[in-house]
């Protein structure tokens, strides 16, 4: 037994199709025309207020207009050069330039001064004929050092010459003379200040 207000709907595949085409041309054409108005919107001109002006008395003065601040605008408390309080700032100190070092000469070498020559010393010329006083400045036993003693002697200006005692022992001396006395004690001072240790004078 069936109901009789109920009735079946049966709808083939072609009809579902055609109902989801419609219903998707639908929603296409109102995104459309929302895309559409809202474009009109963003398009209007946006109506400019007028600027307002204050009486006093019987003149009117303008005011400027309101200045519009854009987002992500920067502004600076100072423009070219200005502090904030109006007045100028004043231009960076300039670096002073470092003054060069003054060169520093290398002190100079003291020259060592010169040794003191060594004192000459002159012999005292010989006697004239008539002296008879010698002088020993050394004796050896060995001729070799004899010779070379007197050698010595001669190079530094004094007349020295081999003398050969009888006997034996130190019988080889470097002698000086004759002279007279007198010269003879002139040439003891002089041998004794070239570092001799003359004898004293003999006959």
């Amino acid at each position: 037994m069936s109901d009789q207000g109920f009735r079946e709907i049966q709808l083939s595949s072609k009809q579902v199709v055609f109902l989801f085409m419609a219903g998707a041309v639908a929603l296409v054409g109102t995104f459309l025309l929302g895309v559409s108005v809202g474009q009109g919107v963003g398009g209007a001109e946006v109506p400019v207020k007028p600027t307002p002006t204050v009486v006093v008395g019987d003149q009117s003065a303008p005011l400027p207009p309101a200045t519009t601040v854009k987002p992500g605008t920067i502004q600076y408390p100072t423009v070219l050069g200005t502090k904030p309080d109006g007045t100028a700032s004043s231009p960076p100190a300039s670096t002073p330039t470092p003054s060069p070092e003054p060169e520093v000469k290398p002190a100079a070498t003291p020259t060592p001064a010169a040794k003191p020559a060594a004192p000459v010393v002159t012999p005292a010329p010989a006697s004239a004929p008539g002296g008879d006083f010698y002088l020993n400045v050394d004796s050896f036993s060995d001729k070799g050092n004899a010779e070379r003693r007197v050698a010595e002697l001669k190079r530094k200006g004094f007349p020295a010459k081999l003398y050969t005692a009888p006997g034996s022992g130190a019988r080889y001396k470097a002698r000086l003379g004759p002279f007279d006395l007198q010269a003879a004690n002139a040439m003891i001072a002089n041998l004794r200040k070239a570092g001799y240790k003359p004898s004293a004078p003999y006959r």
